[in-house]
């Protein structure tokens, strides 16, 4: 198989799950968590949030070739960089869907102060932990030398602090650094929703929404990302409607989002194309109805994926910059096979989940249990930031 073989990903993903599935079954913490967790109504949102972030992990395996072999951090493959937006995508409809319909049922006006409290308590924590070990790798890369003057280190350590909403700078004197953890853009859409949510929320309800609407998709021709959030926004809207009622959850209607998905991967060259997003769009309305692609999203390997996919997402490209740094000190990395790159990527994913389960258990989960009374009714429905 060739570099761009779409069998690899196959392969990392089922080894991906299999790690899971074994942390499932041998680590009693997991295995109490996880019977706690129980079953609910979005068990598929939740197995699926796994999959969404190792669709991330692909797009920047082929962009760490590119990298390395010309120069320049990009995905030589289409498919691949549609792997990761859509990716992308769909964790912007999981945060869209839930905090609109968590909009929806507050009767009295969102609880800005709850909501806010809450999302610190979920992203900073491991956030903070991902930006330290970034500064670790560059400490390494720089011989543990202080290159720059304190003042201008400072500045740049400012981007990396800045939740994405500062692209990463060059720091230390380590140049491209941004490539240590390409991630944290996304978290400042992510933010950027929460912060606006209340103001929003006022909107939620009969003509308001669809002024709502319109004037998302308006802007969304600017930002065609933000139309995730208002898919979300949507099925949310149609969920408690009851326009979804089960229906799509038939195990012989499964093809349907997979097709769907598929579609959006292999028929379109750029990312955030609108009839991509239309197609997974069509595949998320599925899931949030409870279709759990014949079973695949409800096993205790899917669900413990999804439960630790924001630690993954946040150290799957350090976990790929450690794991290829090693290798081309060995041998030049634009020198591999095909078959020789990803089995490096594989032991860089295997090495994420594996440590994601760690940073879960000891960082992310002791903050999410310590959330204020009325957060915590959001256990089954926690959303992981694009993730």
């Amino acid at each position: 198989m060739g570099l761009t073989s779409l069998g690899y990903p196959l392969i990392v993903t089922a080894l991906c799950l299999a790690l899971c599935a074994a942390v499932a079954r041998l680590d009693p913490w997991y295995r109490e968590h996880l019977g706690a967790m129980g079953t609910g109504r979005f068990e598929s949102i939740d197995g699926l949030r796994g999959f969404l972030a190792i669709g991330v992990f692909f797009t920047h395996v082929i962009a760490t070739y590119g990298y390395y072999a010309h120069g320049r951090w990009y995905s030589i493959a289409p498919v691949y960089t549609l792997m990761g937006q859509a990716g992308v995508s769909l964790f912007f409809m999981i945060t869209g869907f839930l905090f609109w319909r968590r909009a929806l049922r507050a009767e009295r006006g969102l609880d800005a102060r709850a909501l806010y409290v809450s999302r610190i308590r979920r992203l900073v924590p491991m956030y903070a932990v991902s930006v330290a070990l970034v500064l670790m790798v560059v400490a390494v890369e720089s011989g543990f030398e202080l290159r720059d003057p304190l003042v201008p280190l400072l500045k740049e350590l400012r981007t990396w602090l800045s939740f994405g909403f500062m692209s990463a700078s060059d720091i230390n004197g380590v140049k491209d650094a941004h490539i240590i953890n390409a991630v944290y853009w996304t978290l400042a859409y992510e933010w950027s929703f929460y912060l606006a949510l209340p103001l929003l929320a006022l909107f939620a309800r009969g003509w308001a929404f669809a002024i709502l609407a319109i004037a998302t998709i308006f802007f969304g021709i600017q930002a065609p990302i933000t139309i995730n959030f208002l898919c979300g926004a949507l099925a949310a809207v149609a969920l408690e409607r009851d326009l979804l009622d089960g229906r799509l959850a038939r195990p012989w209607l499964a093809p349907v989002p997979i097709a769907a998905i598929s579609m959006a991967l292999l028929a379109f060259d750029e990312p955030n194309h609108p009839a991509s997003i239309g197609l997974l769009f069509v595949a998320f309305l599925f899931m949030v109805d409870g279709n759990t692609l014949f079973g695949l999203l409800r096993t205790r390997a899917a669900q413990l994926f999804g439960t630790v996919s924001y630690s993954f997402y946040l150290l799957h490209c350090i976990a790929l910059f450690v794991t290829f740094r090693l290798v081309n000190a060995v041998t030049p990395v634009a020198q591999l096979s095909g078959a020789e790159h990803w089995m490096a990527a594989t032991l860089a994913a295997l090495g994420a989940t594996l440590v994601s389960t760690l940073t879960y258990r000891r960082i992310e989960h002791p903050f999410i249990a310590g959330r204020p009374v009325g957060v915590a009714t959001m256990r089954v429905m926690r959303p992981a930031a694009a993730s």
